[in-house]
């Protein structure tokens, strides 16, 4: 019996690239995981999913798991998916993706992925509730109700400024 010893060195696996983006409600991701080589074995890697978007199917889902490129193959991908557009105004949000415990393989320098959710929804407007009101003199305040035309995710602040007959600095208002 003759026995042939394996002298290749393991191959090399990471992501293809460190960052990508979509906009919200794209069906799905795929994160592309690369061998540096071809293997004649399985190459299985962990994967550990943080960021600032929520997972669970709040904004997408994905859960920290494992991904196995059979032999033969050269990559695979990891899919986030159900990416949800929540029709909130807010900051883009990110998902990370971080690759360890490669078995059959060396982790790369990439093993680091940041996918970013484009939020795709406009900003709401600002306007009073009412274009005017009165009131009986002596009341002790009067509320002046502003709407935003859809709930935002971010909080919103508007400008304004008091004109008109009455006169302020405790002498009317």
């Amino acid at each position: 019996t003759y026995t042939i010893l394996d002298n290749d060195a393991a191959p090399v696996v990471d992501f293809n690239a460190a960052s990508s983006s979509g906009d919200a409600g794209v069906a799905s991701a795929a994160l592309q995981v690369d061998l540096s080589a071809v293997s004649g074995l399985d190459v299985s890697v962990d994967y550990a999913v943080t960021g600032t978007a929520t997972g669970g199917g709040v904004d997408y889902t994905l859960a920290n798991g494992t991904l196995t490129i059979s032999a033969g193959d050269a990559t695979d991908n990891i899919t986030i998916a159900g990416i949800i557009d929540d029709l909130l105004d807010e900051l883009d949000e990110t998902v990370v993706v971080t690759l360890s415990n490669p078995v059959n393989a060396t982790l790369g320098v990439d093993n680091i992925h940041t996918y970013t959710i484009l939020d795709n929804d406009a900003a709401p407007s600002i306007d009073f509730n009412a274009a005017s009101s009165s009131g009986d003199e002596g009341v002790a305040s009067a509320a002046l109700q502003v709407d935003l035309s859809a709930v935002s995710g971010l909080d919103v602040s508007v400008d304004y400024a008091v004109t008109g007959t009455a006169t302020d600095g405790g002498v009317d208002y």
